[in-house]
């Protein structure tokens, strides 16, 4: 039988007889549609059989958490469904309920249209368990680590006889970066081996105004206004030292910056992806009750809408914790 095969971090090769496919819309179905789409594949007889002979490849170019460029040469069939590892993270092998940040670009291999697309927009959030995922992709991820890009090509059906590729990259869960030394007389933070901070509030007055300082320098593109983020974040009370609310353990969270407090909005606009940001906000810049003091990881940005309970696959804010709502009022 013939399979696809994958050029790890490679270039299109631009041959003769080979076709880029085009870059697509992000799809509203998300994982669940790729779900859908791999489950109905899974219990199907493929509509050919697999012509003998060398078999064509399907190549992927392009650096890890950038939109990939797929190549299908003219003529390729697929014989069986297969995967591939095309880029091994060095981030941790994911582990059962774990949180999962994912980009994905899945193509019809016979016509080249785009069934889902999310690097255009915010990578979609979800849990590693077969429940949220199905088996299919929930197989494709074990064992895999973080920092990885993976591949899957499907075969047709007797329902849909064309057959799809998916190259899907898990993306890191914490800031990644260059360590920067923090201004001083700020709160001072220490880091689980997960990368889950603990904030010790310094034995002195709180700032009157936002105070903010880069924790670890990300290499990804600049948050603008406008745009939504996804964060993994804390929130202590100044006065106290009680974390007022938390992303971590929970999952991360997508959210609007115009959504949030306009002191936490002014320390995160301008900063990276991969960034740690210390964001101290003063009540009348925050929920209007506490000094607050934030440690938000930026993990990725995007030009799409996020509502206030989130899209799907994207968990907003908790409306009860009020530590990354704006005041109403």
């Amino acid at each position: 039988m013939s399979a696809a095969v994958a050029t790890p971090r490679g270039r299109s090769t631009g041959a003769p007889g080979a076709r880029s496919v085009r870059r697509g819309r992000r799809a509203l179905g998300g994982l669940a549609v790729l779900g859908a789409l791999v489950l109905a594949v899974a219990g199907c007889t493929p509509t050919t059989a697999p012509e003998p002979g060398a078999a064509p490849t399907i190549e992927v170019a392009g650096d890890f958490g950038i939109r990939p460029t797929i190549t299908i040469p003219d003529g390729f069939t697929v014989g069986e469904t297969s995967t591939a590892t095309l880029v091994t993270g060095d981030g941790p092998v994911l582990v059962d309920g774990q949180s999962v940040l994912a980009d994905y670009l899945a193509e019809n291999v016979t016509t080249g249209e785009v069934v889902a697309d999310t690097y255009e927009g915010l990578p979609e959030i979800r849990t590693f368990s077969v429940d949220d995922l199905g088996q299919p992709l929930y197989d494709l991820l074990e064992g895999a680590t973080i920092g990885s890009r993976l591949l899957r090509v499907e075969l047709g059906t007797d329902a849909d006889p064309n057959p799809h590729v998916l190259v899907l990259d898990l993306l890191p869960l914490r800031a990644q970066g260059e360590p920067l030394e923090p201004l001083p007389a700020m709160p001072t933070v220490t880091l689980a081996d997960d990368g889950a901070p603990t904030v010790a509030i310094p034995d002195a007055a709180p700032p009157v105004s936002v105070a903010s300082t880069v924790l670890i320098k990300g290499a990804g593109p600049q948050v603008t206004l406008g745009q939504s983020v996804v964060l993994q974040l804390v929130a202590v009370r100044w006065s106290d030292g009680a974390v007022a609310d938390s992303t971590w353990g929970v999952a991360p969270r997508a959210v609007a910056l115009a959504d949030l407090p306009t002191g936490l909005l002014a320390g995160l606009v301008e900063q990276t992806v991969g960034s740690q940001v210390l964001v101290v906000v003063p009540p009348a810049d925050g929920n209007g009750q506490d000094t607050l003091v934030y440690v938000a990881d930026i993990l990725a940005t995007g030009d799409v809408a996020v509502g206030p309970s989130g899209t799907e696959g994207q968990p907003g804010g908790d409306p009860t914790a009020g530590a990354t709502d704006a005041p109403t009022g």
